[in-house]
């Protein structure tokens, strides 16, 4: 029968291994008498770089006999900014009060050695076997701190603090650099389709053609699926740009495209903080769009003007909201055959005060970034309700209408228990409000989207696919959810008698979701001969200038009579 030793009971662990966890692991491992605050060190971690704070108490001859001279003796270690609350926190009264409190004490602690930056933890907690003392332990997190644990790339402060020393060695008139801060476009879509796993692979993915296609000379993962480098301005080509910015996820017979977007900033200034390049290069990401080919910006005055104005907008919305600022205007939808108006889809305008009329594409992407969008999409919701109330009231015709749902509104659970209630029990809100959402926000919360969306369709609410054709489009979309309209993205609509594979796309959609059940409405129709081809494709409903542009609530009343 093999010898087996079970370590820590039947024999002591090897004195070897034994210190080779010690120093790889504490700097530092000690009691403390609570009364006399006498310490008792069961390991110091001997360094022998000359300044160490442990090689300075051992070079006395002898460790510290208190706690109180050992904090001394690191004290002079600690940051400038810290030295305070350490001298303050790191007593053994503080301690013990925080103890009973919270039943342990810990504090990371970061402090200069030869010119080198470390983190310390230090974690003290009652001594089991010896209610009168404390045992504590001091290790270094420098490298857990400064690293990303997946992918072993520099987390931020390990990026911010290596980036600056790197730039100071760097002379400003050998070579040009840029700060390049990335972001995965609908990552977490793949979490939700292939599963966490899958996203992971998908870090990695991307940063390995971070490194191949920008060759970076030091990179880090700020957060999930966000990169930041800095490389050579030699390296960031529109060739190598454009080849990162188109990437396919593969699993098995799985196929997933995903686009990595880029901000840029160019690094001219040497005394701008590393801190205020990452923020000005995440500034130019924001700002692509998503309706423009280019899959980075370089930070520029224009970048800070328009984020500067976002938060103008911001901040705004609310007093808008109150002095009646934003409008409901509605567009009319007609049918494809007689050219009579059968729905409408429902747009907001913002009369400002200050600046005029200011266009959906610039403040709907801020209230989307600054999270004021469902305040603004319930709005519409009880505008569509009242006009369609009053009309109803006063025996004229009505229209159904439509409002479109941003991906932000499925996370509000507010917003969607207010439309599920509305839905419930408002008489005939069903027959006067319909919801679009649109294929990009689809893909990108398709669980999330599923379930409410779901609900709605219980209750009897109309389900509009908005925007399909738009550059996003899948099978999958039209098979996962049973939408009741199908709108044709008005990119294609403008391709009529331009693009014969255009037509033949169009002839399909529409083939495709009649099969499916579905009614087909097409965007942007401004022409007869789009007209023309649409009705003799088979198409059910247009929307476009052709027939009527987006008008004020009181100019549609006159329209509907």
């Amino acid at each position: 029968m093999a010898n087996n030793k079970v370590i820590g009971e039947t024999e002591p662990i090897d004195k070897y291994v034994w210190n080779m966890v010690m120093s790889n692991g504490y700097d530092c491992v000690f009691s403390v008498d609570i009364s006399t605050h006498a310490i008792e060190f069961y390991h110091v971690y001997k360094r022998t770089n000359p300044g160490s704070a442990y090689t300075k108490i051992e070079s006395l001859g002898a460790p510290p006999d208190t706690f109180d001279i050992f904090m001394g003796y690191l004290h002079e270690y600690v940051v400038e900014e810290e030295q305070a609350a350490f001298t303050d926190q790191l007593k053994v009264e503080y301690i013990c009060n925080e103890i009973n409190e919270r039943g342990n004490f810990v504090r990371t602690v970061h402090m200069n050695f030869i010119g080198e930056r470390r983190s310390k933890s230090f974690k003290i907690f009652p001594h089991e076997a010896d209610p009168g003392k404390l045992l504590g332990f001091v290790y270094d997190i420098s490298a857990a701190l400064d690293h990303d644990w997946m992918t072993d790339e520099y987390a931020r402060l390990g990026f911010m603090e290596n980036a600056d020393r790197l730039l100071s060695e760097i002379p400003v008139e050998r070579e040009q650099y840029s700060l390049v801060y990335t972001n995965i476009k609908g990552f977490k879509a793949i979490n939700d389709l292939f599963g966490e796993q899958s996203g992971d692979m998908v870090i990695f993915q991307t940063r390995d053609i971070l490194r191949t296609l920008l060759r970076p000379i030091i990179m880090g993962r700020l957060e999930n699926d966000h990169f930041v480098l800095i490389t050579k301005d030699e390296y960031l080509t529109e060739q190598s740009l454009n080849s990162l910015a188109s990437q396919t996820y593969s699993e098995g017979f799985k196929q997933y495209d995903y686009t990595i977007r880029c901000g840029i900033y160019r690094i001219h200034d040497r005394e701008v903080s590393i801190g205020k390049m990452i923020d000005r290069a995440k500034l130019a990401e924001k700002s692509v769009s998503d309706n423009i080919t280019a899959s980075h910006v370089i930070y520029n005055d224009d970048v800070r003007v328009n984020y500067v104005k976002q938060r103008v907008l911001i901040s705004d919305m609310s007093k808008a909201m109150d002095t009646g600022e934003f409008k409901a205007y509605f567009q009319g939808i007609v049918d494809a055959g007689t050219g009579q108006i059968e729905s409408a889809e429902a747009l907001v305008r913002w009369q400002h005060g200050k600046l005029g009329m200011i266009s959906p594409g610039e403040f709907i992407p801020a209230f989307e970034s600054g999270g004021q969008i469902s305040a603004l999409d319930r709005f519409m919701v009880e505008r569509i309700l009242d006009f369609n109330t009053r009309r109803a009231k006063e025996c004229k015709f009505i229209v159904p209408c439509a409002v479109n749902l941003s991906r932000i509104d499925f996370y509000n659970t507010a917003l969607m228990d207010y439309l599920l209630d509305k839905y419930s029990n408002y008489p005939f809100a069903t027959d006067y409000v319909r919801i679009e959402v649109t294929e990009s926000a689809y893909a990108d919360l398709e669980k999330n989207a599923s379930d409410y969306l779901n609900r709605f369709k219980k209750l009897g609410v109309r389900i509009l696919l908005d925007d399909y054709g738009s550059g996003m489009s899948s099978l999958s979309t039209l098979e996962n959810f049973e939408f009741d309209i199908v709108k044709l993205d008005m990119g294609f609509i403008h391709k009529i008698g331009i693009q014969e594979k255009a037509e033949i796309i169009i002839k399909s959609t529409i083939e495709l979701s009649h099969a499916l059940g579905a009614t087909v409405t097409a965007e942007g129709v401004e022409t007869r001969e789009q007209l023309e081809f649409l009705r003799d494709a088979g198409c059910d409903h247009i929307q476009g200038f052709y027939f009527y542009k987006p008008m004020a609530e009181e100019d549609f009343s006159k329209l509907l009579g």
